[in-house]
């Protein structure tokens, strides 16, 4: 069997560990016949695992590809032929709900005028609803090509800001005119208008992620064109690391006025198809657990900003996530009581340490690398959660409830990429502040949902604390990782002072019962 068809089963088997040993002691044997191992590769796998593959897994992207339809076909060939395939796909939610297709387009050697298309770009800070976040396409032309439509050509399954190019668009052009020909591989994004929001962003960017499974493509060789109005945000760092790591992210005004041919241009799958949102999880049993899909992607991110590889905390480590209002948001879902919160973790936890995270306040890799150092998440819901995929590979998410909110799509994106999950729930009526909710954390109840996290954290990786937030020091004297660290270097580590370097004597070991002689 070639190396590279093992390798490649290996990358879609490996949140499966007992298959991935299998594939693992067996990528550098060609004696080994290719019949069972690479026909049915999730033989070993259970009904709900296969089904969890098939909804989460990079296996969506094998049956992504396999949609593909010829929507524009050019009579001959030649090098610079036009062609629109389109992947139109009902998803397996969407299935179960009676809802339609999602669909994402590769063109190639289709022209656009960006002569026809405006928009200013909005200031940050500045409030862009719906209807106004797309670039605004004057009605004439735009979008032309020297193909012609197929029978498979359905316009109503395009994406609603792909629809606004489709509508005019004007095939079968013997010569199509351009003073431009982009030779690299362009991926069209059209930004909703809560693309500074990382849950709403994160649904763009799987996306994205997905797409470029299911074709294949090289993002080294890929730009990314933003095609919309909105400002520019953090996560633009991201884009350009994670999709365009060569050529870069870009807007509209990069061509001026021309007329552009692109050799290859991808129509993005636009983000109400992303499997992050509510209805993808549902408050019915969710029993999926580490998709290959997601864990890919949160590794591609990781690797692109050099953090895969970050050693896990030598004690838990919890991220308090805190949202603060400015003069140009007034954010929602304040934690009302967060100093109490706070004097409590600080009072009661022992031997961990603690770090308040203000996302809106830092960079893109600022955020990733002080998540990625944590492997307890703490916040109110909100998109600031989303974090939780990047956290350390073994990491606890514990979401505060508001009273009125039932949705689980944070518990959803902690369980597919392989986290662990505690909620709690505010029976406090939120305050109002304006437009907007702050919420009240009962201290009680949060210390004793703390308490199960950092008792969890404790266990990971070589961790051997069997206690929560008060651990008594013999049991910190057994554990000779902890002990080593508290002697050299305890600094941030919260209420070290009763656990004397040496001197204390750890919990006796031996076995109590002695047989007479």
């Amino acid at each position: 069997m070639q190396n590279r068809t093992i390798h490649s089963m290996v990358q879609k088997v490996k949140s499966f560990p007992y298959l991935l040993n299998f594939y693992e002691s067996r990528k550098n044997d060609d004696s080994i016949p290719p019949t069972r191992v690479e026909i049915n590769r999730l033989a070993h796998l259970t009904e709900t695992e296969r089904e969890c593959e098939s909804r989460y897994g990079l296996q969506l992207a094998d049956d992504w590809r396999r949609t593909e339809e010829v929507w524009c076909q050019s009579k001959e060939e030649s090098p610079k032929a036009a062609s629109l395939k389109c992947y139109p796909y009902q998803q397996k939610h969407r299935l179960d709900r009676g809802k339609g297709k999602d669909m994402f387009c590769v063109a190639e050697n289709f022209v656009i005028d960006f002569s026809l298309l405006f928009g200013d770009i909005a200031q940050e800070g500045v409030k862009v609803f719906y209807q106004f976040a797309y670039l605004d396409i004057l009605s004439n032309v735009a979008l032309q090509a020297g193909c012609q439509r197929t029978e498979s050509y359905t316009p109503d399954l395009f994406g609603a800001h792909t629809r606004k190019f489709f509508d005019n668009f004007q095939d079968n052009i013997a010569v199509p005119e351009f003073q431009v020909y982009e030779e690299k591989l362009t991926y069209f994004l059209p930004r909703d208008e809560d693309c500074e929001n990382a849950f709403h962003s994160q649904a763009d960017f799987l996306n994205m992620f997905l797409v470029h499974q299911a074709l294949e493509t090289d993002l080294a060789e890929q730009q990314v064109l933003l095609m919309d109005k909105m400002p520019n945000t953090p996560f633009n760092e991201l884009l350009h690391r994670v999709f365009a790591p060569v050529h870069g992210v870009h807007r509209h005004t990069r061509y001026g006025g021309d007329r552009v041919m692109f050799k290859k241009l991808i129509f993005h799958l636009e983000s109400p198809a992303a499997l992050v949102f509510p209805e993808t999880a549902t408050k019915a049993p969710q029993r999926c657990r580490e998709a290959t899909l997601f864990d890919a992607y949160r590794r591609h991110v990781l690797e692109a900003f050099q953090l895969l590889h970050v050693p896990a905390p030598i004690v838990p480590t919890a991220a308090l996530i805190v949202r603060r209002r400015t003069l140009l948001k007034n954010v929602g879902r304040v934690l009302a009581n967060e100093d109490a919160v706070l004097d409590a973790i600080r009072r009661e936890g022992h031997v961990m340490k603690l770090q308040i995270i203000d996302l809106a306040s830092m960079s893109y890799r600022e955020q990733l690398t002080r998540i990625r150092q944590s492997n307890i998440l703490i916040g109110v819901h909100g998109a600031g959660l989303t974090s939780i995929m990047f956290a350390a590979d073994e990491a606890v998410l514990v979401e505060i409830h508001p009273s009125y909110r039932e949705d689980r799509h944070f518990r959803h994106l902690a369980r597919l990429t392989g986290k662990d999950y505690l909620p709690m729930r505010s029976l406090t009526r939120e305050t109002c502040f304006q437009t907007s909710d702050e919420v009240t954390v009962d201290i009680s109840e949060f210390l004793a949902t703390l308490n199960g996290a950092v008792r969890l954290a404790r266990s990971y990786d070589a961790g051997t604390l069997e206690c929560g937030l008060d651990c008594a020091p013999a049991l910190v004297a057994r554990d000779a990782v902890v002990m080593q660290h508290l002697r050299n270097d305890s600094d941030g580590w919260l209420n070290v002072q009763r656990y004397p370097a040496t001197g204390t004597p750890p919990l006796d070991r031996t076995f109590p019962c002695v047989v007479p002689v």
